[in-house]
């Protein structure tokens, strides 16, 4: 006969920060029952029972897992000829890696912002592979010259960007971005993102070119809406960004320019759309990336810092994001303390990688709290990160992740 027995554990003695927002909880218990947390509270109030497993953390810190509402798991290294020639076994089990790496820095859940197909979650789900909890983009919706679009100028495809086999990322006009939207929703994806504007690492368009036109993002948006899922769009800034928010898209990544339309900036406060400010990507262009590339992340930082702390003014709610997956994994947490760097408080960008990282996925129910009923989705750290944030980012803090 099978054991039916649910495991228990009882973390104990940790000062507790449980992503709520209130004050810490200092020599805390937390309960978990197989997979969920059954009790939260002081340690001297803890009703234990038997067989259960005690862990002292007498002198920590234990808090949600972190969330990353942008990354992508599918890049292995910025040689671009390199990832576009590896065998596809090889460029798999890599990404594997880059998995059991971000889960092992902390970060508990992940919304990949497009590259991996379905095949990641689900081997993530069957624990065929350690990782984060995956929520999918699959594709990035772009026109031709975008930045979904591969094709070099010399004619070469060099489809380093997605995983073989997912729907293709160009689509030019209102009827192609409705049948794309349809496309990669069969093929699995959680939300929908499109690019309206080009990026900082592109040769070709800037940050603040228009890349789709409002009537191709506004039938993204209903087609995407009409099959219940969500959009979050890449925008820097100008009429791209301008206009994705006039289409109702529900998130904007990057946003860097939003500071300099006002308007655009008061529709998202009043509409509830989401802002993933993402700092550690473009501080890694300004530092490592290519000349232009380098350029462009320079000039935008001013705008950027400003827009962040112009949309916590307008009460706009913001998500902790990286996108920095091209230059390396695990270090994700770097983003908490960019964020403070620009105005928050480490207590506010804890609550952007956790609580309010976990209701922009719609998740908030399972993850994102210290709570009963939760994913005992927990990172427990040797420190204060409210004295001093980048003790999450510094792997030799890091005492234990549970998911």
């Amino acid at each position: 006969m099978a054991d039916t027995t649910v495991a228990s554990t009882l973390l104990r003695g940790a000062t507790l920060i449980d992503g709520s927002g209130g004050p810490p909880l200092g020599d805390s218990a937390v309960l978990v029952e197989g997979e969920r947390i059954t009790w939260v509270g002081p340690s001297t109030a803890a009703v234990v029972p038997p067989g259960t497993r005690t862990v002292d953390l007498d002198g920590q810190t234990l808090m949600p897992g972190l969330i990353d509402c942008h990354d992508h798991m599918i890049h292995t290294g910025r040689d671009v000829m390199a990832r576009a020639s590896a065998p596809l076994s090889l460029t798999t089990l890599r990404i594997a890696d880059n998995l059991r790496v971000t889960l092992e820095a902390g970060i508990t859940t992940v919304r990949d912002a497009g590259g991996l197909d379905v095949g990641f979650k689900l081997a993530v789900e069957e624990g065929i592979v350690a990782g984060p909890r995956l929520v999918l983009g699959l594709t990035i919706l772009s026109r031709s010259g975008g930045i979904g679009d591969t094709r070099l100028r010399s004619g070469i495809d060099l489809p380093f960007m997605e995983m073989p086999g997912l729907p293709s990322p160009v689509c030019d006009g209102v009827e192609e971005c409705r049948k794309r939207v349809r496309e990669v929703i069969h093929a699995g994806a959680d939300w929908v993102k499109c690019a309206s504007t080009g990026g900082v690492s592109s040769p070709t368009l800037g940050p603040t070119d228009a890349a789709l036109s409002y009537d191709e993002l506004r039938v993204i948006v209903e087609e995407a809406h009409m099959l219940n899922r969500r959009t979050f769009v890449h925008a820097y800034g100008g009429q791209g960004l301008v206009d994705a928010v006039a289409a109702g898209i529900d998130c904007v990544e990057h946003g860097a320019y939003l500071c300099r339309h006002p308007e655009t900036l008061a529709r998202m406060a009043a509409d509830g759309r989401w802002l993933v400010p993402t700092f550690m990507i473009i501080k890694l262009h300004a530092a490592q990336g290519t000349p232009w590339g380098r350029r462009k992340a320079i000039e935008m930082h001013d705008d950027h810092r400003r827009t962040l702390e112009q949309a916590m003014e307008a009460g706009i709610p913001i998500a902790m994001g990286t996108d920095a997956g091209g230059y390396g994994h695990g270090h994700n947490a770097v983003e908490l303390q960019l964020l403070v760097e620009n105005g928050m408080t480490p207590m506010q960008a804890i609550l952007a990688s956790t609580r309010d990282a976990a209701r922009l996925l719609a998740m908030d129910s399972d993850i994102g709290t210290v709570a009963p009923g939760r994913y005992a989705d927990l990172l427990v750290v040797d420190g204060d990160p409210l004295a001093d944030i980048s003790i999450l980012s510094r792997s030799e803090h890091i005492r234990m992740v549970m998911k």
